[in-house]
């Protein structure tokens, strides 16, 4: 059972005056209780989604990380694909990405998914261990490490 306050005016749909304590209270009452969307709501909303932006940004370059590369063909007139005649074929720009730099094309492709698997596996290896790390030593110090290895990793 809800407890109501002693200015009950909001609580009833029906009729506000005459609110009753067996009365279900919806979601949208309490909100014009206590307000809705306010300057504090929006500025943490700021806090939380600007944290995530740097984490969208990364996993968001795994795209260009894993591109698969262009193909220019050596001879005129060649007919095959590159994975069946790597001789007539070159990458056009290896530095087009890290599949195409390490040359992890055609029977070595797999390898190219295995970089979103390390990748991930990174994530939650960091976010054990700076977790846990955070609950020992504080955010602070834990937030520096992070960013410290970060920027080594960058």
């Amino acid at each position: 059972m809800v407890q109501q306050p002693s200015d009950d005016s909001c609580w009833s749909a029906e009729d506000p005056k005459k609110a009753h304590s067996d009365e279900a209270v919806t979601i949208d009452a309490y909100f014009r209780r206590i307000g809705e969307f306010g300057r504090y709501q929006r500025s943490h909303y700021a806090v939380v989604a600007g944290a995530w932006v740097a984490c969208a940004w990364i996993t968001f370059s795994m795209v260009f990380v894993n591109a698969r590369p262009a193909w220019l063909a050596v001879a005129e007139g060649t007919t095959t694909t590159p994975c069946d005649d790597p001789d007539a074929w070159t990458i056009a720009d290896t530095a087009q990405s890290v599949g195409a730099e390490w040359r992890l094309v055609c029977a070595d492709g797999y390898r190219r998914a295995g970089l979103d698997s390390l990748y991930f596996l990174g994530f939650l290896i960091g976010a054990s261990a700076l977790g846990a790390a955070s609950d020992r030593y504080g955010r602070r110090k834990a937030c520096a490490v992070s960013a410290g290895i970060a920027a080594g990793g960058a």
